[in-house]
């Protein structure tokens, strides 16, 4: 390992972008994303008993808020479309796809008049973009810093919205 003394002013001291230390700093937005193993209590389906074991599990605490911040925005979108009955969490292991649905109103899909790209690109994609920051609003939802879904979008290999909205 390198003394601090043998680095050059640009080895010590550096600049990322946003997205960039969200990429090598995983632990300061959605923790760790290594597999871990510890014992937790799971239930288990025997044909139709449930039962509760404890039982040593591998998982990813990273991978875990992820699902987390996707599932607070469906739920979010819930609070603010009383028409929205359903959320759904779908896991295919096989595939490696883990698919959120809800039957909410839909996304604007028009283009933002400022920023000039579709709304659920801007929703998705762009750090720091949120519904929440009006002030004069009371909050009744999870998220308001604008990382939710698009720390899903960065930390997944696949990311896929599919919306409808007859708005304009």
């Amino acid at each position: 390992m390198k003394n601090s003394n043998d680095k050059s002013i640009e080895e010590l001291y550096q600049k990322k972008t946003q997205y960039e230390h969200i990429l090598d700093c995983p632990d300061t937005y959605i923790g760790d994303p290594t597999i871990t193993k510890e014992n937790r209590q799971v239930v288990v389906h025997y044909d139709t008993y449930k039962m509760i074991e404890n039982k040593q599990v591998e998982f990813s605490p990273g991978l875990i808020k992820i699902c987390d911040e996707i599932i607070v925005n469906a739920r979010d979108q819930q609070v603010r479309d009383t028409g929205l009955k359903e959320i759904r969490m779908n896991i295919d292991k096989e595939k490696g796809l883990i698919t959120v649905f809800n039957d909410g109103e839909g996304i604007h899909t028009d283009i933002h008049p400022e920023f000039k790209i579709h709304v659920p690109e801007l929703i998705f994609s762009h750090l720091l973009t949120s519904t929440n920051y009006d002030k004069e609003e009371q909050k009744i939802t999870g998220g308001k810093n604008g990382f939710g879904a698009k720390l899903t979008n960065i930390y997944s290999k696949y990311f896929k919205i599919e919306t409808a909205c007859d708005k304009t």
